[in-house]
């Protein structure tokens, strides 16, 4: 009886050892499992219920550990029916340990699924967003993707004319993932706000025109904004208007827009107000500012003006474009309260141009000014432009993109504007794209790497900006 005692003790210990050692072999092949998942980028952006899925999965995954520490242990119980009482709290404390350690996993696992799918986004960092794009499907006929080879500018200067034919033929150097959309469908919206929220950007600032004023094939905007707005806000995201040069620009016209935008959309949660000079404000960025007269803009901008904005419930932040540095002055002139520079290739223009950027960034600290320098990784538009190689920029795997990071962080700006998310024509989106040809033309691409890359990018960057620049959102 005793010879037995002797020989059943080490047995326990090593059937002991043997469960704990299975259990943390199952956690390692978990973590691992749950990794795989997670890496799919792809699969959690387009797949409305991936989150709850591969949470299931790894559910499953807990279960079936559990249920092997289970007959591992009713096996121990039978070989141990004799044991001391002491034996069988050492077996109760090593099984609290694995139930803990398990524990510990399916936390982490839904913690890591948080951070993936509700990242922190940086409202300071706004991403140029364009709307107005259409498909037959959806539409009954393209915008955009047909877009028309613009002619050059001197007329001396011949090239190829016509308009691209949609869906093979559209006007980009890139064909996106998400093939020839249309900006009015839910789904591709829907997408946008998670491929955004992922990239880090809190701000999309949307291409916009007043109602009835966009050119002969633009969309109505105006019509998609409370759609963008909603979608916006579901994922935690804010909107801003980049107002785009509407027919017959003047002060009193502006001035009317703005009391438009904010008498319907101001009261919307994800409408994005910043304080500024003690008081919460909306932000707008006005493209081509520099076209119309400083004095027609005073009228709206400045306080003397007859349809002055300031002091009033339509008080804004206003940012210009700033093209040339003469602008400066125009600018000022007007009454704006910052500029951008928009343009994503470096050199095209004084503004575009990041030697530049400390220049601009001490005028207009000295000014009283918002300087808002804007990125993007690459510039092609020969698709639309086929005369305009001498201004492309090409990506370089996203070194291009850093390099105009870097010189964007120098000047440690308040707000950073990334151009864009989606301006096809130009070859300045984040957007995904995959290969494709057909048979006069190779598209480009993001290889050797994923579709996806420059999301990822992004919120690399938009995660540096948020670390070295102190100044957040109130």
């Amino acid at each position: 009886m005793v010879i037995c005692k002797q020989l059943i003790r080490p047995v326990q210990k090593c059937l002991i050892i043997a469960a704990i050692g299975l259990s943390l072999t199952s956690f390692v092949v978990f973590t691992a499992y749950a990794a795989y998942y997670n890496r799919d980028l792809d699969s959690q952006l387009n797949n409305k219920d991936f989150s709850g899925r591969k949470i299931h999965k790894a559910g499953s995954v807990i279960s079936n550990v559990t249920m092997k520490i289970k007959a591992v242990a009713e096996k121990l119980k039978i070989i141990t029916l004799n044991k001391t009482q002491n034996h069988w709290h050492i077996y109760r404390g090593k099984e609290k340990m694995i139930s803990n350690v398990q524990n510990s996993h399916k936390a982490k696992a839904l913690k890591n699924e948080g951070k993936t799918v509700n990242n922190d986004v940086n409202t300071n960092v706004h991403i140029f967003y364009y709307p107005w794009y259409k498909n037959e499907q959806f539409d009954g006929r393209y915008a955009h993707w047909n877009h028309e080879l613009i002619p050059h500018w001197n007329n001396k200067i011949q090239v190829k004319r016509g308009k691209h034919v949609p869906p093979d033929d559209i006007g980009a150097n890139f064909y996106p993932k998400l093939g020839p959309y249309s900006s009015s469908d839910p789904l591709i919206v829907e997408a946008h706000m998670k491929h955004i929220k992922f990239s880090g950007a809190g701000v999309l600032a949307v291409s916009w025109y007043p109602p009835n004023q966009e050119a002969g094939n633009e969309t109505a905007v105006d019509d998609l904004m409370m759609k963008i707005l909603d979608a916006a806000d579901q994922f935690g995201l804010k909107i801003v208007f980049h107002i785009e040069p509407f027919k017959n620009r003047s002060g009193k016209l502006f001035a009317e827009v703005i009391q438009y935008i904010i008498k319907k959309y101001g009261n919307h949660t994800a409408f994005y107000r910043k304080n500024h000079k003690g008081r919460k404000l909306p932000l707008f960025y006005v493209y081509d500012s520099y076209q119309i007269d400083p004095k027609e803009w005073a009228e709206a901008l400045k306080i003397e003006g007859h349809y002055t904005l300031r002091n009033s419930l339509y008080d804004g932040i206003f940012i210009g474009l700033l093209v040339e540095y003469n602008h400066l002055a125009h600018i000022t002139n007007s009454g704006f309260d910052g500029f951008y520079t928009y343009f994503a290739s470096n050199g095209f223009v004084y503004g575009s141009s990041w030697r530049n950027w400390p220049i601009l960034a001490n005028e207009a600290k000295n000014q009283g000014l918002i300087f808002v320098p804007s990125i993007g990784p690459g510039y092609l538009d020969t698709r639309v432009r086929p005369w305009n190689g001498q201004n492309t920029k090409l990506r370089l795997n996203g070194r291009y993109y850093k390099s105009a990071f870097k010189s964007a962080l120098a000047v440690r700006p308040s707000f950073l504007t990334l151009t864009s998310f989606n301006e096809w024509h130009e070859g300045t989106q984040i957007e995904p794209a995959v290969p494709k040809a057909i048979l006069d033309y190779q598209y480009e691409n993001y290889l050797p790497y994923a579709p996806e890359f420059y999301l990822n990018l992004t919120r690399e960057l938009v995660q540096e900006y948020t670390r070295n620049v102190t100044e957040r959102e109130d």
